[in-house]
């Protein structure tokens, strides 16, 4: 089990509850289905995943948006990392034929995310660059984070736009290696690639989070709004309000 300030599979593992126990033909059913992913390399994984692939280093990572993609594609240039499989989009991926790469992700607390989201894609953006496609009217007032956390309590968490999905939904957790943190990127990164062996100079933090203090936009109406759409994130990656 590896050591480091990010969250490991064994652990996320222990949270997650117990299934009844099978009876005799349910485990027989099931030892069949082993057999069968066993034998087949090129089996697809159930669920789709941005994906950012090298064969050179071994390597599979799960792209989170809003978690230091630019930051990490920026490392990744500076090591002259070939990558195979840059900017692929909701794909599904053989996990059996993935099976020695190292594979990573990272996440971040659910609300410094969300804040940031509607930093960057809604506040900071010019009615030219409007990211969610909202007309003049809908794009001033979703300038106000609580009419914003109205839009997002209206999308499916699990399959809308990358900005605003679960994490969890966009990371396979059952064939991860380790998950980072963003408020411990730099020695999380670093891990990430001592373990490949790939050498950078500096973590350029090209697009720095612009939500250091995001405490400021939530009301503890919108904390709990929050708590309730993304508690699965919450807790799959025990995080909370308070860190």
């Amino acid at each position: 089990m590896l050591k480091t300030t990010g969250v490991t599979i064994r652990t996320l593992k222990k949270e997650w509850p117990l299934c009844a126990q099978l009876d005799e033909a349910s485990k027989a059913y099931q030892k069949q289905c082993e057999e069968f992913l066993k034998s087949n390399t090129y089996i697809p994984s159930q669920s789709r995943y941005n994906l950012t692939i090298c064969h050179e280093k071994k390597f599979l990572w799960f792209r989170v948006a809003k978690v230091c993609t630019r930051t990490i594609f920026n490392i990744f240039k500076q090591g002259q990392v070939r990558l195979d499989a840059e900017h692929t989009m909701f794909c599904h991926y053989p996990p059996k034929l993935f099976e020695s790469y190292f594979k990573f992700a990272f996440v971040r607390n659910p609300w410094d995310r969300l804040a940031s989201c509607w930093k960057d894609k809604v506040v900071e953006s010019g009615v030219d660059q409007n990211y969610f496609n909202f007309d003049d009217s809908t794009h001033e007032k979703m300038k106000q984070f609580e009419s914003f956390l109205d839009y997002v309590e209206d999308q499916n968490l699990e399959e809308c736009d990358q900005h605003l999905m679960l994490q969890s939904k966009l990371i396979d957790l059952n064939n991860s290696d380790f998950i980072g943190r963003h408020e411990t990127f730099e020695s999380d990164v670093a891990f990430v690639m001592k373990t490949l062996d790939i050498s950078f100079e500096t973590i350029p933090r090209k697009n720095p989070s612009k939500t250091k203090g995001y405490k400021q936009f939530y009301s503890p109406k919108s904390i709990d709004r929050v708590a309730k759409m993304y508690a699965k994130d919450i807790n799959k990656f025990q995080y909370s309000w308070e860190k």
